[in-house]
């Protein structure tokens, strides 16, 4: 018991001194800064289409934006439908359409072939919130999830309508938080506010494989292999997925620590490296390769380059190249973001390194209390910071 108390301080020690440093070594630096009309759009979400040229936004009132992946301010006019909150949006892995979906059953269909936006056949849906949407890796079925629980198959049927088949095996489960799906795989996964992780097979069955008792709340996987990444609010879970026997599959976690804030959301950057959104405005990087978190983007750089930016939401974010892209609030702010030049990189490495040795040593610790709790099964992540400079850091692809 003395020996878990001496643990426990090193914990809290470990935190407060991480949290020094965590506000000032971001990796990247805000550039353009601008806004779709509108004094706050109230955007919840948005979605890259496979061919990354476009970006289809959603929010409150059926607002929906489709801009361009390079220039935000290149918009493609969409009309209005419906007053009700968008969730969530899926490309159909062709590219040519899009489903978002949200409260009341609400199903809306973007075709890119002549870039409209209409009503679908919800097929009895009315009354559920929708709230996630995603294709299985063939594009014959897009899974949909609702805040009561329930999952379906849908696809638009040869009359005109759709067809929609509810998902066995999520009786007397929470809210469908996220679900995505692996390409490598062909399976897709679940994940709830304090049911767990599932994982969905080519046949449309379900296997619960653990994270229960955490509230999940968003999720991507990678398309190169079969792993996805899962966040709580200040958890980081992997989902290891067994394409061979699915029910296999495992999730594991663990807590970060040194971060200034609670973690919103996760988006790809580009292969296997994913950015974490957080509350208030800030962004990290993790990599799946290296199975490492590093810094990214930090509030108190943000608020130096704009106090009103720096107090917004953070709903969305994108790459345009290796280092380089988009950030999209719940305001309609666009953001662009490039990598800091060689001497201010130089100008932090002492800093991160110092960084590095706390959160070594906090997240063995962390990881030895996660050990005793329910998130699930799989090994713990070692975190660890970067000490190099940012072109320095990058593997060759």
């Amino acid at each position: 018991m003395q020996d878990i108390r001496v643990k426990l301080l090193v914990v809290i020690v470990a935190i407060s001194a991480a949290t020094t440093f965590s506000a000032s070594e971001s990796a990247v630096f805000i550039e353009r800064i601008d806004s779709f009309s509108g004094d706050d759009l109230g955007l919840d979400g948005a979605e890259l289409s496979p061919n990354r040229s476009l970006v289809l936004a959603y929010g409150v009132d059926s607002k929906v934006i489709l801009f361009s992946s390079e220039d935000p301010a290149q918009i493609i006019e969409m009309p209005s439908i419906g007053q009700e909150s968008l969730n969530d949006a899926g490309f159909h892995p062709g590219g040519k359409s899009a489903i978002i979906v949200g409260d009341n059953g609400t199903i809306l269909r973007y075709s890119d072939l002549d870039k409209s936006l209409t009503v679908a056949d919800n097929n009895g849906l009315e009354g559920y919130n929708l709230s996630s949407v995603t294709w299985n890796p063939s594009g014959s079925w897009a899974y949909i999830g609702s805040d009561e629980g329930e999952i379906w198959r849908f696809r638009s049927s040869g009359d005109g309508g759709s067809e929609i088949h509810p998902l066995n095996g999520t009786e007397g489960i929470g809210p469908i938080t996220s679900i995505d799906c692996s390409l490598d795989s062909s399976l897709c996964v679940v994940s709830t506010s304090y049911s767990g992780i599932a994982v969905i097979q080519r046949d449309h069955s379900m296997n619960w494989i653990g994270g229960f008792s955490t509230n999940w709340f968003d999720l991507e996987c990678s398309d190169l292999i079969p792993s996805c990444i899962v966040i709580s609010a200040e958890i980081l879970g992997t989902v290891e997925l067994d394409p061979s026997n699915p029910e296999e599959s495992t999730v594991g976690g663990v807590e970060i620590v040194g971060i200034d804030g609670i973690f919103t959301g996760i988006s790809i950057l580009e292969e296997n490296r994913f950015l974490i959104s957080l509350a208030p405005f800030s962004i990290i990087e993790h990599d799946m390769e290296d199975n490492a978190t590093y810094p990214w983007l930090g509030n108190l750089d943000v608020s130096q380059r704009s106090v009103q930016l720096s107090g917004e939401s953070v709903v969305y974010t994108w790459g345009t190249g290796s280092d380089s892209g988009w950030i999209l609030t719940d305001r309609g702010s666009f953001a662009s973001f490039h990598p800091l030049n060689e001497t201010s990189q130089d100008s932090m490495f002492s800093n991160i390194v110092l960084l590095g040795v706390i959160l070594a040593i906090s997240g063995m610790i962390i990881t030895f209390f996660m050990s005793i709790s329910d998130i699930g099964k799989g090994k713990q992540r070692n975190i660890r910071r970067k000490g190099k400079k940012l072109k320095e850091r990058r593997r060759k692809r």
